[in-house]
């Protein structure tokens, strides 16, 4: 546990294992000082994309143990939020298991669009500005999930 009372990796036989998070982020200061940040405090290794062409890439590819999807859109409401790589992961269509953790990261978030990220069994919704305490307890919280990666 650290000085700010957060939950990092157990150590196995001297060796911390930190399981690989993607970030989708177009905001490059924010992707660079989350996975700085993750990393400097053991938490997880944190991969990032800016784009959800290459998020969906990285996602065929290589199994996560969970995701953070920045959902931004504006002043745009619900009807134009694109879910479809949330969808993707619950039915399978990665490299990761089915049921991996997922957290989003959103400008706005009305009852409708919670209530469909719920359905989709997202863990954690963040909304923006957030404090960094906040994306760092997701992370921790995200590493104590048992989700199994499939290949």
């Amino acid at each position: 546990m650290t000085d700010s009372g957060l939950q990092l990796p157990a150590a196995q036989g001297g060796v911390v294992r930190r399981k690989p998070m993607l970030l989708l982020e177009q905001d490059a200061l924010l992707r660079r000082t989350v996975m700085l940040t993750a990393r400097n405090l053991g938490m997880t290794d944190i991969h990032e994309a800016a784009s959800q062409g290459v998020a969906a890439r990285m996602l065929r590819e290589r199994p996560f143990h969970g995701v953070l999807i920045a959902l931004d859109f504006g002043d745009r409401r619900y009807d134009q939020v694109d879910l479809t790589m949330i969808d993707r992961i619950r039915d399978g269509g990665t490299a990761s298991a089915a049921d991996i953790p997922i957290a989003v990261l959103l400008g706005y978030c009305d009852a409708l669009l919670l209530r469909e990220l719920h359905q989709r069994q997202v863990l954690r919704v963040i909304l923006k500005p957030f404090r960094a305490r906040a994306l760092l307890e997701t992370l921790s919280e995200m590493q104590s999930v048992r989700s199994v990666p499939v290949a």
